[in-house]
């Protein structure tokens, strides 16, 4: 039996969140810190090795090592998330039996993600320009005072940061349906826009917390090196030595294995609970187990 099987209010659902996390500790923090292993390779030998022999100040060893993470990041949500639906559906979860399960979806968990965050971007950053050379067009026309000049920022900055939001909440839960449900592109595009509707408000709620709690803790995580590299690292960054930048790269390993899973469990929750809240996916899970049907049968979405 499923262990939640009505709809969630945000306290519950954080709550539920931070218990997830606190009972299954090693299982969460060890399904995210597999793939940062290799992040934290990249780091120590960029930081240590490479870096003040051949590519002092260069741009790409640390683009490639974004792109690590990056990838490094995808890959673990995919396998919580089906730790999180083994846990939630009342089955064993492991960290082996979570990655064998997440494996065939991996790659398009990886580029749809891609997809999500950059494509957004690039929209929005044409929009802006395209709204700012025509805003700044009108403001000539009409004189250069400073409310005008305010007004100008505001409508530029409404558009780079309202804009990817909207879309970024309407796609929230594209990772958890992905996994769960399988599709590409637009089918999970689609199925988590329909999801969220209704709910946006409340997700962003709990991103934000979450986020907010993420900050805060890694930013003590980094306090070593930021201690070590001194004011040097805001000033001159190239100039910081190589044992502050292997305290930075063990920052970085420890915040995002330990906090990394938080908020893939949140969303994992708020995927279910919606389920719970416009498909009847609890009733689904009980004509299930009165049909003698496996549970994984009422995973699949409701037609």
């Amino acid at each position: 039996m499923v262990t939640v099987l009505r709809p969630l209010s945000t306290s519950e659902l954080l709550d539920r969140t931070f218990h997830l996390y606190r009972n299954h500790f090693v299982l969460f923090v060890g399904i995210t810190a597999l793939p940062q292993v290799a992040v934290l390779a990249l780091r120590l030998g960029y930081a240590y090795v490479v870096l003040p022999r051949y590519l002092e100040g260069r741009t790409a060893p640390v683009i490639l090592v974004v792109l690590a993470n990056f990838i490094a990041i995808e890959i673990a949500h995919a396998a919580t998330v089906m730790a999180v639906s083994n846990l939630h559906m009342d089955r064993e979860a492991s960290i082996e039996s979570a990655y064998a399960a997440a494996t065939s979806t991996l790659p398009r968990v990886v580029g749809i993600s891609l997809t999500l965050v950059v494509v957004p971007i690039l929209i929005t950053a044409t929009i802006a320009i395209i709204v700012g050379a025509i805003a700044m067009a009108v403001a000539l026309g009409l004189g250069s005072g400073p409310a005008i000049h305010v007004g100008l920022i505001f409508l530029v900055f409404a558009i780079i940061f309202l804009l990817p939001l909207r879309w970024w909440l309407a796609w929230s839960l594209v990772v958890p349906v992905t996994v769960l449900e399988g599709g590409g592109l637009r089918t999970s595009m689609r199925r988590s826009k329909n999801l969220t509707q209704g709910s946006r408000g409340r997700i962003f709620l709990v991103y934000l917390l979450i986020a907010l709690l993420t900050w805060v803790i890694s930013i003590l995580f980094q306090f070593p090196f930021f201690v070590t590299a001194g004011i040097r690292v805001f000033r001159h960054p190239a100039t910081v030595g190589p044992f502050a930048r292997v305290l930075q790269a063990a920052g970085a390993f420890f915040s995002a294995s330990l906090l990394g899973p938080l908020l893939t469990i949140a969303f994992t929750l708020i995927y279910y609970d919606q389920r719970v809240r416009k498909e009847g996916f609890d009733l689904q899970l009980m004509m299930s187990a009165l049909e003698g049907g496996a549970p994984n049968a009422a995973v699949a979405p409701a037609s």
